[in-house]
Parts: structure tokens; C-alpha cells; sequence
């Protein structure tokens, strides 16, 4: 079988099957295949390509078939593999369970006793309560006759039979035997005349009874007309024309051995708060000394209650600290860099705000008492005054009480603050110490403040020191001589 040559270009003429080996290369399974080698010769798609054509008219070409896949690959995923549709529908479907959850398990009768009117409608089961035992019903008791006492002849003004009544007749007596004596006959009873209306109650009143200080710890009475002076703002304290001071009149007696060591206790800050005043008041001795803020309300009051108690009282003078105005003392506080003049008119103001104490403290003050030229006019007219002055110590460096020791003005300075931190372990240790420097010095300072557990630490203390030898004394009783020696002097205030 002899090669067919494409009609176009190539000649396959000459060709024999000696050149294929002696084999036809178009034998096959079909005798119609031929080798096609027509096509474009300009550079086309089918250049040089060889077809195999097996005469079936099927149209394939490897060309053809490439496109087809091509254009396969570039259509739209099916409808149902969309994201979008998938959450919708995933979305409808859980909204369609939950309406039918929610119809399904719906509890009418629930919903009408939670949505109905409040108390209208709702029942309140009875409560159950125990039946109570039956009460025995006693029987009737029948009305006894009228028993009539043989009055005898009826005295003058006796009753009278009321007309119309039919008169009672009594029962016979009972036979008596022949050994019991007759019974004596009753007296005749006169009729009793009408008792006279009571006189009304009289009021009861009780007489409170007068109290009685005990000797050692009477005061003197305050104000002592000989030791005020009215000023423009109020009773101003002053020394008496007859040489008597007000911190010598006012103060709390005293009668210890010299060398017995001394401690004096001042709770400040009072006044402000009853309850606290009060307890101070009331439940410390009479040798404790009791300092008032000149802003507490009522202050006459307080301080005769205190003097009445025994206490000693002192005027806390408000005086600028370091960290001023954010921690400010109040209305009339002494300024350092303030006009003397101003600051003394502020002093009597303040002076003025009750009577009766012996002398003033520092309240605050951690900057006016390291000034000596702002303290000296304040040390002056209180020394003028026949005051006593505390330096509190509110800070290690204030020169407030060896001005006032320079001044030979009575004066006491402050060696322990007890309650910067109020606890019963940190007060116990702060009077320890106290007691170890009146021990060492004859004398010593605590101030306090009046927080239930000071109150309570300074009473029990009080209590052991008679055991020790050791004496809590008003604070006048350390101002007779020198101030108290300064070592390990209390800071850390204000």
C-alpha cells in the first residue's frame, strides 16, 4: 500500500516501502489511515504538525481539545458551593430552629402568671398552721344563792330594805353538835361613810446629787475674774494684778516626791468629735491632759466638763506646715512669712475661744516652729500672758522650746508621739519608751490622739505604774523648772 501525499505542498511521490524498514507505516487497525501533513506553512498554530486521520469524520484535534479545557476551568462555581448562599442558608436554618424551639417549648400558663398584673391576680397558697388543741369547756356553774349576814339590829344610817323587793329568806342554820361551843355573834357594822376623794399625785422629782471633786483633784473655778480682760474679739487671759498666772491658777495640784520620775500624757484634737471627747473625758484619770482645737463648737462647755473630771486643759494654736496649703491648719493659722502684727491678731483670736487652760501647743506648725523670727512675737505675748507653751515637735528641727527655755517662759517639750501608728504594739512601745526617759531624766512628754485603742493602752498603762514607781502628773507639774531634757525629742508631725 503506497503512501498518500497531502494535495498541498508536500510530494510524497518516489516514496516505497523500502524505506520504511519494508513496512508500511500506515498499516494499522485501519487501512484508511493516511498521514496528513497539510496545513498552514506561514508560522499558524498547526505548522509542521502532523495529523493523524483515521477517517472518521469525529472533528478531534489536540488543538481544539486544549481550548476546551481552558475555557472549562474558567466558569462560575455552582450555585450551591457559594459562601454566601452557604450562610444564608446556614443562617435560616438556625433561625427557623430557634422560632420552632421557642414554639414548641413555649409555657402559656407560665407566661400569663409572670406577665400578669402584680397582686390582682397572683395566689398566695395558705399558710399551714397546726391545729390548736382543743379547749376544755368547763360546765356550767350555777349561780349560788345570796348568803345574807345576820347584822342584828341595823345602825343608824343602815340600809333599808328597797320597797317592792321581796325580803330574802335565810336558810336555816345547821344543828351544831353538843361539844362544839356556839359561835359568838357578829358585832352590829355601821355602814361605812364615803372615803374623800384623793388629793392628786404629786410630781415626783429627783434631786440629782451635787458633785463632790475629789480634793486632790479640785480646780479652780474658771474664769477667774482677776485673770481675764475683755478684748475686741473676746475674754483675752492676763496676769493678775496681784502677780497671779493663769498656767499657776488653772492648773491641776500636785503632791509627788521630787524624785520620783514624772510623766505627762496630752490627748489632743479634741472637741471636734463628740464621742471621742467624751471618752477622753470619762474614761482617762484626772492627771491626763486634755488639749481642744479652737474650732470645735461648744468649747465652754467642754472645758468645764474636762476641768470638772480633774483635767487639765491647753489650746492647740494652728501654725503653718511645710507642706502648706495642701495640708492646711484652718481659718487663723499663724503664717511664717506673715506681718507680726498679723499674726498676733490671729494669736488673740484664737485666745479668746474659751478660758480656763494653763497654755497653748502647736498644732502643726513643722514650718513656723523652725522660724525664730516668726516665733518670738508669739512667745512674747503668750509669755506676757502668764501662759505655758508645748512645742509639740512636729519636727525634729524646731527651735520653738529652747526659744521659750531662752525666754525663761515655763515651757515643756514633747518626746513621744504614741499613736503615728495606732496600734496596741507601737502604743505599749511608745510608753515604754516614755518611761525609760523619765527614768534617765525626771521627766518626759507623750502626745496622743483620741482613738479608742490610745484610750484604751493609756488606761491600762496608767494602771501598772504605781507598781514601778513611776507617776503620770498634769503637764504644769513639769513646767515648774526647766523644760524636760530634749534627747531622742519627737518628729515626724506636720
Amino acid at each position: 500500500m503506497a503512501p498518500v501525499a497531502d494535495d498541498d505542498d508536500n510530494d510524497n511521490e518516489g516514496l516505497e516501502d523500502d524505506d520504511f524498514g519494508g513496512k508500511d507505516p500506515f498499516e494499522g487497525a485501519d487501512d484508511a489511515a493516511r498521514l496528513d501533513t497539510s496545513g498552514p506553512s506561514d508560522g499558524g498554530d498547526d505548522d509542521d504538525d502532523f495529523d493523524f486521520d483515521d477517517g472518521s469524520d469525529d472533528g478531534y484535534d489536540e488543538n481544539e481539545t486544549y481550548e476546551a479545557e481552558e475555557e472549562e476551568d474558567d466558569r462560575p462555581r455552582p450555585i450551591y458551593l457559594n459562601p454566601l448562599v452557604l450562610t444564608s442558608v446556614g443562617l435560616f436554618l438556625g433561625i427557623v430552629g430557634l422560632v420552632t424551639w421557642m414554639i414548641v417549648g413555649f409555657d402559656e400558663a407560665a407566661y400569663k402568671q409572670a406577665t400578669g398584673p402584680v397582686g390582682k391576680y397572683a395566689t398566695v397558697p395558705p399558710a399551714v398552721v397546726a391545729a390548736a388543741p382543743p379547749v376544755p369547756i368547763a360546765p356550767p356553774v350555777e349561780a349560788a344563792e345570796p348568803v345574807v349576814a345576820d347584822l342584828g339590829e341595823a345602825a343608824p344610817g343602815a340600809l333599808e330594805p328597797e320597797p317592792n323587793v321581796a325580803p330574802v329568806t335565810p336558810e336555816p342554820e345547821p344543828e351544831v353538835a353538843p361539844e362544839a361551843a356556839p359561835a359568838p355573834e357578829p358585832e352590829p357594822v355601821a355602814a361605812p361613810e364615803p372615803a374623800p376623794p384623793p388629793p392628786p399625785p404629786a410630781e415626783i422629782v429627783e434631786e440629782a446629787e451635787p458633785f463632790e471633786p475629789d480634793p486632790a483633784e479640785a480646780l479652780a473655778l474658771a474664769p477667774d475674774p482677776g485673770l481675764i480682760l475683755q478684748g475686741q474679739v473676746g475674754l483675752l487671759p492676763v496676769i493678775g494684778e496681784d502677780g497671779r498666772q493663769p498656767w499657776h491658777v488653772y492648773a491641776r495640784p500636785v503632791d509627788l516626791d521630787e524624785d520620783m520620775p514624772k510623766i505627762a500624757i496630752v490627748i489632743g484634737g479634741l472637741g471636734m468629735s463628740e464621742a471621742a471627747t467624751t471618752a477622753a473625758i470619762q474614761q482617762l484619770p484626772g492627771t491626763v491632759t486634755l488639749a481642744f482645737v479652737p474650732y470645735a463648737p461648744d468649747l465652754s462647755s467642754w472645758i468645764a466638763r474636762a476641768r470638772a473630771a480633774g483635767h487639765e486643759v491647753i489650746l492647740q494654736l494652728p501654725m503653718e506646715p511645710l507642706d502648706f496649703p495642701a495640708n492646711d491648719p484652718g481659718p487663723h493659722t499663724l503664717m511664717t512669712d506673715a506681718e507680726a502684727a498679723e499674726n498676733i491678731e490671729r494669736l488673740h483670736w484664737l485666745l479668746s475661744r474659751f478660758t480656763g487652760y494653763v497654755g497653748v501647743t502647736n498644732y502643726m506648725g513643722s514650718k513656723m516652729t523652725t522660724s525664730p523670727e516668726a516665733m518670738f512675737p508669739i512667745l512674747e505675748d503668750i509669755q506676757a500672758r502668764g501662759l505655758m507653751f508645748l512645742d509639740a515637735m512636729e519636727t525634729p528641727d524646731s527651735i520653738a522650746g529652747q526659744l521659750a527655755s531662752e525666754m525663761h517662759m515655763p515651757n515643756v517639750v514633747n518626746n513621744r508621739f504614741l499613736d503615728t501608728q495606732a496600734s496596741r504594739v507601737s502604743i505599749d512601745a511608745r510608753l515604754f519608751e516614755l518611761e525609760a526617759i523619765a527614768e534617765a531624766t525626771g521627766g518626759a512628754v507623750g502626745i496622743g490622739f483620741p482613738y479608742p485603742v490610745t484610750i484604751e493602752r493609756v488606761s491600762a498603762w496608767m494602771a501598772t505604774l504605781e507598781d514601778r514607781g513611776i507617776a503620770v502628773v498634769p503637764l504644769s507639774a513639769l513646767a515648774e523648772g526647766d523644760a524636760p531634757v530634749e534627747e531622742e525629742a519627737a518628729g515626724g508631725g506636720h
